[in-house]
């Protein structure tokens, strides 16, 4: 079959791969997360240029979140069998509109509607992204072209914050939601050409989600991540003043460190795999350990320059190992329902950020800087205790003939 029209399927009977539309997939991804987390870098920068306080600046990050919670599993259930080409090209489109907006803001009312329009986007494009690229490839590539989607969203985690920062610190906040614009008129274009029509065979029910909550590990898994992620960006969404005004770094330092952060963050991502693959309780065991001892550090040493890089670099590995364990429990307790489960764990991931950054925010405005981060640390406590219950679940599990 001919692979020269976007109109057309890439492959026939998911015999030949299409890796150009599974590649552009994974840009989208790789767009989505860079803009969706971008006002982390950019903190400082917006507090300034639109006098607000922290907490309140921080809500560009709660609102996204929020909207991308809501909007996963309407998507899956609202888009049915649609041509998941259209599907993935209206979110890109959404990306467009909102860095725009952010860029052009004058008023903070006006970027926290960009910031909701973007959350509509990561909702809605992380909820059919995978199953999407898992379309495109035979069944024994499905677990390459998902790696491929997961690497765009581990290189953004990377690249977006630092160059955020640094670009708030050398130029404007607004130069990096022009940037992140320009970078979607890109990649939707490459999309268009690249992206064949992807059919579904059968779309998401309103069953498919309540058979998944019937289960206790099911939700149980849930609840880790909620606490996980709620914990992490709790401290994670003030970490730029947190650095600058109790660490006492500059904006270059804030910038590299981020950058470090990043990159041992993709680095813990394969360590987990490498490790999981050998005894997934320990790993994970060991990775909410090393992560809450993290925290703790950070939290009770801010002025200490190399006690605040070194756990600060120890947290950003053990964020990167965090996903891996619980991806494996979901994963293995769900292949029933994937699709429902993979926007589920989406809308999950997104109310988690914006409880975190929410919880957090408050507690800045309330208490102090400082706070965020042991009360981040606080909310991870409760997800050490539900790994807990979640590994006891699945050795009995796996004991059971």
């Amino acid at each position: 079959m001919s692979t020269s029209s976007a109109a057309q399927p890439c492959i026939d009977e998911a015999i030949t791969p299409c890796w150009k539309g599974v590649f552009a997939i994974a840009l989208g991804a790789f767009t989505l997360v860079v803009t969706e987390f971008l006002p982390i870098g950019l903190l400082p920068g917006i507090i300034k240029g639109l006098g607000v306080s922290e907490g309140t600046a921080g809500l560009t990050v709660t609102v996204a979140a929020a909207l991308g919670f809501l909007a996963a599993p309407a998507t899956v259930l609202l888009v049915g069998r649609l041509d998941r080409r259209v599907v993935l090209l209206g979110f890109s489109a959404l990306v467009i509109v909102s860095g725009v907006m952010s860029s052009l803001a004058t008023h903070f009312s006006t970027l926290l509607i960009a910031r909701m329009i973007i959350g509509i986007g990561v909702g809605g494009f992380w909820s059919v992204s995978i199953t999407a690229a898992s379309r495109l490839v035979p069944a024994d590539k499905v677990n390459k072209a998902s790696s491929l989607v997961f690497a765009g969203i581990s290189i953004a985690s990377v690249v977006s914050i630092p160059a955020a920062s640094y670009i708030a610190a050398h130029y404007n906040w607004r130069i990096a939601f022009m940037a992140a614009s320009a970078l979607a008129i890109v990649v939707f274009a490459v999309q268009v050409f690249a992206l064949p029509r992807i059919d579904m065979q059968k779309g998401v029910t309103a069953r498919d989600f309540l058979a998944l909550l019937k289960s206790k590990k099911v939700v149980a898994i849930y609840l880790a991540i909620i606490f996980i992620v709620s914990g992490q960006f709790c401290g994670y969404t003030f970490v730029s003043p947190y650095l600058e005004q109790l660490a006492g770094f500059d904006a270059n330092t804030i910038s590299a460190v981020l950058l470090g952060y990043g990159v041992l963050a993709v680095v813990g991502n394969f360590v987990a795999g490498e490790l999981a693959g050998r005894d997934l309780h320990k790993t994970v065991y060991a990775n909410v350990v090393l992560f809450l001892g993290s925290l703790i550090a950070i939290a009770a040493f801010p002025h200490h320059f190399v006690i605040a890089i070194v756990s600060l670099l120890c947290w950003a590995l053990s964020w990167g190992m965090a996903p891996v364990g619980t991806q494996l429990w979901l994963y293995n307790s769900t292949q029933h329902a994937p699709e429902a489960a993979q926007s589920m764990n989406t809308s999950v991931f997104q109310l988690s950020i914006t409880l975190g950054s929410l919880i957090g925010g408050v507690v800045v405005d309330h208490v102090n800087l400082h706070a965020s981060m042991w009360t981040g640390a606080a909310i991870f406590g409760l997800a050490v205790l539900t790994v807990l219950v979640v590994g006891r679940m699945d050795a009995l599990d796996a004991r059971r003939p």
